[in-house]
């Protein structure tokens, strides 16, 4: 066809207020990450509501951790809404009220009951403010999205990195073991039990002052917004006309992309590419040749899309598993809270760190192949985290590489998703993916906690979850497989907003 993406370098985005902004951004993504390091200070937590309420157990105090998750699966389709409403500086600034004010009025809760409710609205907070820094970015860096979400959400990783450091400094300098019998901090004798409070009001402080700091960095650009030159495509004559214009006047990079001169490419219907594509069921079971662009209500009707969240649910719980409880498990076999603070750490680096080795992966084999070999690979590395775990090099090895594999899935969802359903209604249909998701995740999660059983017996209940996810992922691979996906899926993964909401 002679046609060819152009996009801005980034020189010609760059200047004072965007360095700023990608700054501000990075820096205001330390605190959205702040869910994942439940895991780290979860037994002194623990260990300083028995004193008020002696029934409660580490099973009981996962509602805390799944609360911050619920609020933010609940509110961040309604946060996108919010930043086009007051700007990105005036949202950051509401969620850093939320997250740190929940966190601070934690140290004042003497029940497990109130201190869901406070980290509540800390989920709320991460939920309405998680996009408004990526969102500024791309108005900033138009032609260079994939870059802008790399390193703003970079902060995503080495927020619960540095903050789970301060936590465990703070609470237990000493290096003090749990008992031996209970697994918790003896709250009548332990100075531990005795710094909780303190430590909610020393993060929350810190979150403050590092969640405004972020935010004041945010500017919205002064000038009128021009077309985004990632949407435009350079034409024979040197003009440029955009992908898709809405109304199927225009180029649709779906259709460009299949309509390569490439035997193996699968070629959409001249009538499609001209006036654009109805809706077409894909269904669960066929193969199928091409893609559709549907919006959220003919999404939810296709067997598909369910297939869809069945295989982020099963790819992705685990993760959230090893973050609420990795230290709780590895306390029955070391006793060393210093060493496993710092493997939880670096693990949530890793989470980070890791997406972008996957994008790189999947652009070599292929984003289904990608996912599909690091879901296999999940539930035999938990299978190993569980028997090894009075080795602590193994334990540590097992914990950040378990990080690392999670991450895939959080990297390459969001792409699939785009490529399946259409990048129009991506940020609607990716909010009911991530909700369902999000409220999945919390009622297993809250199950295994009230079934009652050990971390150990835990861990293979999630080992029989990541081998039906991997399952799902070869169901998925083989209906797709006559489907041509490369050029597509690089070019949802530079330009989705969507792919770094974790």
């Amino acid at each position: 066809m002679g046609r060819e993406m152009t996009m801005n370098s980034p020189t010609e985005d760059c200047n004072i207020d965007s360095i700023l902004s990608l700054m501000g951004g990075t820096i205001f993504h330390f605190i959205v990450g702040i869910k994942i390091m439940w895991g780290n200070i979860a037994p002194y937590i623990t260990s300083y509501l028995v004193q008020f309420e002696p029934e409660v157990s580490y099973h009981q105090t996962l509602h805390v951790y799944t609360a911050v998750f619920v609020g933010q699966a609940l509110f961040m389709y309604l946060g996108g809404q919010l930043e086009k409403k007051i700007g990105p500086r005036l949202t950051a600034y509401v969620g850093a009220v939320l997250i740190s004010g929940g966190t601070y009025c934690s140290s004042f809760c003497s029940s497990l009951r109130w201190l869901v409710f406070c980290q509540a609205f800390v989920g709320v907070g991460i939920g309405l403010s998680y996009s408004a820094p990526i969102l500024n970015g791309f108005k900033h860096f138009k032609g260079n999205k994939g870059i802008v979400t790399g390193v703003i959400t970079t902060g995503t990783g080495a927020g619960p990195f540095l903050f789970g450091l301060l936590a465990t400094t703070y609470v237990n300098k000493e290096n003090y073991p749990v008992d031996s019998e209970t697994g918790l901090y003896d709250p009548t004798t332990s100075p531990v039990v005795g710094r909780v409070p303190g430590m909610f009001q020393f993060l929350g402080t810190i979150y403050a002052i590092v969640g405004f700091l972020g935010a004041c960095l945010l500017i919205s650009p002064s000038e009128e917004e021009k077309p985004d030159e990632v949407g435009l495509v350079a034409m024979g004559n040197g003009e440029k006309s955009p992908l898709n214009n809405g109304l199927g006047a225009g180029i649709n990079i779906y259709d460009e992309a299949m309509k390569e001169e490439d035997p193996k490419t699968i070629r959409t219907s001249t009538s499609a590419f001209v006036k654009g594509r109805g809706h077409q069921r894909y269904g669960s079971r066929v193969k199928f040749t091409t893609t559709f662009e549907l919006t959220t209500q003919q999404m939810i009707r296709d067997s598909l899309c369910w297939l869809v969240i069945a295989t982020k649910i099963c790819t992705g719980v685990s993760g959230f598993y090893l973050a609420a409880t990795y230290k709780n498990f590895a306390q029955t076999a070391i006793a060393d809270d210093h060493f496993i603070t710092v493997v939880g750490c670096l693990g949530c680096l890793c989470s980070g760190l890791s997406r972008t080795f996957w994008g790189m992966m999947s652009d070599k084999f292929g984003h289904f192949q990608t996912l599909e070999v690091t879901a296999y690979l999940s539930p035999f590395l938990m299978i190993l985290y569980t028997l090894t775990v009075r080795s602590k090099v193994a334990f540590g090895i097992c914990v950040c590489t378990l990080y690392g594999l999670w991450g895939a899935s959080y990297c390459l969802m969001p792409t699939i998703a785009a490529f399946l359903f259409g990048e129009k209604h991506m940020g609607t249909n990716y909010g009911f993916i991530f909700l369902v998701f999000g409220l999945s995740c919390t009622a297993i999660i809250d199950t295994c906690g009230a079934s009652g059983l050990s971390f150990g017996a835990l861990n293979y209940v999630f080992v029989f979850i990541g081998f039906v996810g991997a399952g799902l992922c070869s169901h998925i691979r083989y209906l797709t497989s006559k489907v041509k996906d490369e050029k597509v899926l690089k070019h949802h993964r530079a330009t989705s907003s969507v792919g770094s909401m974790m």
